[in-house]
């Protein structure tokens, strides 16, 4: 591999790792409620937990950083390019595609938040708790199409890599997006204490390991060469 690819690989893989941290700590800070109170509730309780400076500063966080995914997809796409083109044409796009949706997801958090710190003011207040149904019909569908294309990604990420055409190990296939996703949902039903914390934030702890692996692996190779 040439040595500007090498650097190109470097750059974008540790922004898309700085994405991954920075929409993270946004999440967080949106999305926290000391353990877990008011997650189990239907329309979003757990928001009463977060104070509305609390709910502004990760609003403002978390839309930052969201554009540095794509500079980490552009890092999978260069990983996968040599000898799967057309592959990491399709990882690259489908995470543009991802993230995109995501951003206007993660940007209607905070005025979730707001509604719901409204309806614990004024809990007999229909059009406010209406209010909550439009959000679940038109903002909060969009998480689920995300996780929708991270599968599809994931699938195109696991081929090449199990068929040995990639700078990857084999092992670096399990280690794909949704796998990852699934074991945070796991364990946060296995292990609240923590899941209460990774849970909030799922996406970018998929991602904070997928990147951070993958700039592990090539740094590795590196030293090889």
């Amino acid at each position: 591999m040439e040595k500007s690819t090498i650097k190109q690989l470097y750059i974008f893989g540790i922004l898309g790792f700085i994405g991954a941290i920075g929409v993270g700590v946004g999440e967080f800070l949106l999305h926290y409620s000391p353990n877990g109170i008011g997650y189990d509730g239907i329309n979003f309780e757990f928001f009463n937990q977060v104070s509305l400076s609390r709910l502004t500063l990760g609003h403002f966080v978390a839309v930052s950083f969201v554009p540095f995914y794509i500079a980490g997809y552009y890092h999978l796409y260069l990983v996968f390019k040599q000898y799967n083109p057309k592959i990491a044409m399709g990882i690259f796009s489908l995470g543009i595609i991802a993230f995109m949706i995501g951003g206007m997801w993660i940007s209607s958090r905070a005025q979730l938040g707001y509604l719901v710190h409204s309806i614990a003011k004024f809990p007999n207040d229909a059009a406010l708790q209406s209010l909550i149904e439009v959000y679940k019909n038109h903002a909060e569908i969009l998480v689920k199409s995300l996780r929708i294309w991270v599968a599809a990604i994931s699938v195109l990420f696991v081929i090449p890599i199990l068929k040995g055409n990639t700078i990857y190990p084999k092992w670096m296939a399990i280690f794909n997006p949704i796998v990852i996703l699934l074991s945070v949902l796991v364990i946060y039903t296995i292990a609240p204490s923590i899941g209460f914390i990774i849970g909030p934030i799922a996406m970018n702890v998929v991602h904070f390991i997928v990147f951070g692996l993958s700039l592990i692996i090539i740094r590795t190779k590196q030293k090889t060469l």
